[in-house]
């Protein structure tokens, strides 16, 4: 038990770090980490690159503060330690070369409802190499003592090959997990187009864009390519692939006039599958999807705009009422009712922002034998790297035990 909480403390220690900048009332506050300076300046273009005209303030543990007021616009900006010594910030928004060989801190304020906001720049996606990491402790709570029993920890390490070349990208995905610790090839695509033409080869990797339906896209499952044409109004694929020791292949086509969008799929029927066709329609934010396969099996409404998505969808072949909803990132609900057995069951996740970097989270399950489910934490969020600490119910393990649930995740 003693080493389960030292890997929860060094997690700690190495994910939750404050954010360097960020918005409060309004005023841009930059925060510095250097315990051994006597004293930290913020210099940069919205001072004429002064180095010692804003001083910032020591707050605690060699945290150095400062709150500005700026307008909307784009900012570079530096660190000066002591008064000589230039520091880019390890953690900004973005980076543009000073012209000295180093980097530039740069982000752009942007005016949002009467609310100053810092817009990032957006994530390069010419960088070679790209991953992530997740570690999860799952570890039920004694009742009687309080202490965790029978605690189960994951890692997995995600590794993305991804060079941008022209017309033409390639991504290939390594994983590996405390299983064997080994990388092994998880995913590969390769797409090439043009104003003309696009081609494809995917290995368990969603590939073709012109999937567009609620279903995954059997792509993610399979190997084989695709290759189609390109026109002013339609565009039109077929794809090959192999599943189940066969050769099978799917068409897929996309039409576009003016603000409306079509999508179809067909996919032929084989000795182990029926015939299935998708149609999709989208019109502004508002969509209409369907699927057929022996008899209809579902239709699917949906809705989004910036705030608020919505769906709604009836599954013929089970008989099922499905609703989901999202708003502003901040909850969302899932509600599912089958209308020929009269059961159903209601999920709600919460994601509700404290600070600036820490959001309160929790999740509500309810359904028609009375079981209710619940649990409640923290989340700390940094730029790309997240830990959350939960207790409460594991909703698929039942809504007798309570659970301890420590998760965190980093990208690069």
């Amino acid at each position: 038990m003693k080493r389960i909480y030292v890997i929860l403390i060094v997690l700690i220690m190495g994910i939750s770090v404050f954010s360097k900048i960020y918005i409060d009332n309004n005023m841009v506050v930059f925060e510095y980490k250097d315990i051994t300076a006597s004293a930290v300046y913020l210099a940069g273009s919205f001072n004429n690159w002064n180095s010692s005209a804003l001083l910032m303030k020591k707050v605690n543990n060699g945290v150095w503060r400062i709150a500005i007021k700026l307008s909307p616009g784009e900012y570079q900006y530096k660190f000066v330690i002591n008064g000589s010594d230039w520091k880019e910030d390890p953690e900004a928004p973005g980076y543009v070369p000073d012209g000295f060989g180093g980097k530039n801190g740069v982000f752009t304020l942007v005016l949002e409802n009467g609310t100053l906001k810092i817009k990032k720049a957006e994530k390069e996606t010419n960088n070679i190499l790209s991953g992530g990491y997740k570690f999860s402790l799952n570890s039920k709570i004694d009742k009687d003592t309080f202490s965790l029993k029978t605690p189960e920890i994951n890692h997995e390490f995600i590794l993305t090959i991804n060079p941008d070349k022209g017309n033409m990208k390639f991504e290939a995905n390594l994983y590996a997990d405390n299983t064997n610790w080994q990388f092994k090839l998880k995913s590969l695509k390769i797409n090439w187009e043009n104003e003309k033409y696009l081609f494809g080869i995917y290995n368990n990797a969603a590939s073709n864009n012109l999937w567009n339906f609620y279903e995954e896209n059997i792509e993610k499952t399979n190997i084989g390519f695709y290759g189609g044409i390109k026109t002013s109004v339609l565009d039109i694929t077929l794809d090959i692939y192999s599943k189940n020791n066969n050769i099978q292949y799917m068409l897929l086509s996309k039409t576009s006039i003016e603000d409306i969008n079509g999508y179809f799929g067909y996919i032929p029927a084989t000795d182990d599958s029926s015939m299935n066709i998708y149609a999709r329609v989208k019109y502004l934010n508002i969509g209409i999807e369907g699927k057929y396969s022996d008899s209809l099996e579902y239709v699917k409404g949906d809705y989004e705009n910036d705030d608020l998505y919505f769906e709604g969808m009836y599954e013929f072949d089970k008989k099922n009422v499905v609703l989901y909803s999202e708003i502003l990132s901040l909850s969302n609900i899932y509600t599912e009712y089958n209308t020929s057995e009269k059961t159903y069951f209601v999920e709600v996740n919460l994601n509700i922002p404290v600070l600036s970097n820490l959001n309160g989270i929790g999740n509500l399950h309810y359904d028609n034998d009375g079981n209710i489910g619940y649990n409640a934490g923290i989340k700390l969020i940094e730029d790309e790297n997240s830990v959350s600490i939960t207790l409460g119910h594991k909703f698929d393990e039942g809504f007798k035990d309570y659970y301890f649930m420590f998760n965190a995740s980093a990208e690069f």
